[in-house]
């Protein structure tokens, strides 16, 4: 675990310097609506066992912060998506619960765990309005009752594993969590 930490550290580290040299921005949500050029649904809930949860609620939790920093964004045409650059870190502090995060094949509770769930729609939606995927990095193996494939997963991890897009044209994400699912479009922005 100690190694992890270390190798972790100066990820993040490295990345934070590559950030601020290559101006990685944050994009600003604006209302309106477009033409949907893309949608993905999945659910919130999985039929895992009772002793997960504790580890499910907290998923939807750390969803619900994400979603509120992504929803009504509006990425301009040739400029980069960030998913981190948008979520920020991923703290305690920030209302971050423990839920379920995948590490080398196995399911371990993690603060901010269960975000993958919104790159994962997020990168799905983005391949699909046609945008071009600039940075994905896949799960070390599929998520048990994930939809998504091993193409089609993009795993995040503050702040050096992260997904990145580049749209063709100008788009406004739509992110809305219902009482049953996780829904994310991406939208002609006008």
């Amino acid at each position: 675990m100690a190694v992890f930490a270390v190798k972790s550290g100066l990820l993040k580290l490295r990345r934070l310097g590559l950030d601020l040299v290559s101006g990685v921005q944050r994009w600003r949500a604006m209302p309106g609506r477009g033409e949907i050029l893309a949608e993905v649904t999945t659910p919130l809930w999985s039929d895992d066992s009772v002793a997960e949860r504790g580890l499910q609620l907290g998923k939807v939790q750390n969803l619900r912060i994400a979603a509120k920093a992504l929803n009504g964004l509006v990425v301009p045409a040739g400029q980069v998506f960030s998913f981190w650059a948008q979520v920020g870190p991923p703290t305690r502090g920030r209302g971050f619960v423990e839920g379920r995060e995948l590490r080398q094949g196995c399911l371990i509770p993690t603060v901010a765990g269960g975000l993958c769930q919104m790159s994962n729609s997020l990168h799905v939606a983005a391949k699909r309005a046609g945008c071009d995927i600039v940075e994905r990095h896949g799960h070390t193996a599929v998520v048990p009752g994930s939809p998504f494939g091993p193409n089609d997963d993009a795993t995040v991890f503050w702040n050096y594993v992260d997904l990145r897009f580049r749209p063709r044209e100008t788009v406004r994400l739509r992110v809305i969590l219902t009482e049953h699912d996780l829904q994310v479009m991406l939208e002609r922005a006008q």
